[in-house]
């Protein structure tokens, strides 16, 4: 996998590039993304039999039952033309010739044996060779033009060679990657171009993959919560994979078996929760609910853990709560029943937890004995139960809107 990248916004001399924008991590990034997001919807399309895998045999690869075996070479570019789109994929481009150069060296590898032209032929008949860019489509690219009008069977076998030996570049890099593909045998020439496939501009890749997951029967407002749940643990589970040393592949039936329970969720009527990573408002301390558990001594100022804990719980209550009321799943109607519910359940538990108190000791245990109540509780959302991370989330909310409170005297505090 490669990644192209576009003209540094910087002060530097005009027609140079500083090291740190050669090196531009984000620009790097946004291709292994690409190549990433191509390897998850591969999954979620495996049928019996079959594997995917990430930089294992090829950028992407796909094993199928019969044993044949599609290599993926994934090339992204950052740099756009005059319309804003991204650039054409040039008949001298360095990511169609270093790509093809990668091909005719896995085909004449001789560590797997592949150093006659027999196993040569042998290992294409049984390959696809994907290249697939977001790059555009060129009028101008003769070459390209004649290697599928070769599958056509449009041009012999000639014509397609001698194109190829009449592009004329001054480029050493360029022009070994060329003589590499020429020096094939003419045999496995032929037959290695007719088992190459271009897929060109596809570069919303993220869309792709929601296609494919809407094309597991999960409605369209679900689409979104299935791919952040695949998202999410894929790439947590290929973090620890490759700190392991393991592979990134899996088999139809291992994916299946790791994962069918999002598929399943998302075709379920029940709400299904989304654990967000927010961004942590600039000081934790000085919001309401944090002041009303400071008030019975329930958390401290050094508390700094307990206090992210109770904010994340508070912010993915509100933000699914949302997310759900977007997705039609609830209305805002089943949101105030919940606030309902729990404030009267805080009032009946607040009308008899000071009873009896006389000193402002006993009034601190009462309250925590109250809040230690009521965190235990799982609350009902339109039949749904809540986990206890979203109860607890919907208590400091409704005490951030000053509707409950924990001291007796909260509301004068």
């Amino acid at each position: 996998m490669t990644t192209s990248t576009g003209a540094a916004n910087s002060q530097t001399t005009p027609g140079t590039t500083s090291f740190t924008e050669s090196v531009s991590a984000a620009d790097t990034s946004i291709g292994f993304e690409y190549q990433y997001y191509y390897y998850l919807d591969r999954l979620i399309n495996l049928r019996t039999g079959e594997s995917a895998g990430l930089e294992v045999k090829d950028d992407v690869h796909t094993d199928l039952a019969d044993g044949f075996c599609i290599l993926v070479q994934l090339k992204h570019t950052v740099k756009t033309n005059a319309a804003g789109s991204p650039i054409a994929l040039a008949e001298l481009s360095l990511d169609l010739w270093k790509t093809l150069y990668n091909w005719a060296r896995i085909i004449t590898d001789d560590t797997q044996q592949r150093d006659t032209v027999p196993e040569q032929l042998k290992f294409i008949g049984n390959t696809e060779f994907h290249l697939v860019t977001n790059k555009s489509q060129s009028k101008t690219n003769k070459f390209l033009e004649t290697v599928i009008e070769f599958q056509d069977s449009k041009k012999t076998f000639t014509e397609l060679r001698d194109a190829i030996e009449k592009l004329s570049t001054t480029n050493a890099t360029l022009q070994s990657y060329i003589q590499t593909v020429l020096d094939l045998d003419d045999d496995v020439l032929a037959a290695f171009f007719k088992n190459i496939r271009f897929e060109l501009e596809l570069d919303d890749i993220i869309a792709r993959v929601k296609k494919s997951i809407r094309e597991k029967f999960i409605d369209d407002e679900m689409v979104d919560s299935v791919f952040e749940r695949l998202d999410s643990n894929i790439r947590s589970e290929n973090f620890k994979n490759v700190k392991a040393g393991a592979k990134l592949q899996l088999t139809f039936e291992e994916f299946w078996t790791n994962y069918k329970k999002y598929f399943s969720d998302g075709r379920s009527k029940k709400l299904q929760y989304t654990k967000y990573q927010h961004p942590l408002p600039a000081n934790l301390f000085a919001q309401t609910f944090v002041k009303r558990l400071l008030e019975i001594g329930a958390i401290t100022q050094t508390d700094i853990d307990k206090v992210t804990s109770y904010t994340l719980a508070k912010l993915r209550l509100v933000t699914n709560l949302e997310r759900w009321r977007q997705q039609g799943r609830i209305v805002s109607d089943d949101i105030e029943a919940l606030h309902d519910e729990v404030i009267t359940r805080w009032e009946n538990e607040f009308d008899l937890a000071f009873s009896g108190c006389g000193t402002e000791q006993e009034i601190i245990t009462a309250a925590l004995e109250m809040l230690r109540e009521l965190r235990r509780a799982n609350f009902l959302l339109d039949g749904t139960q809540l986990p206890i991370e979203l109860s607890n989330g919907e208590l400091y909310h409704l005490s951030d809107l000053v509707r409950i409170g924990w001291h007796k005297d909260w509301r004068q505090k």
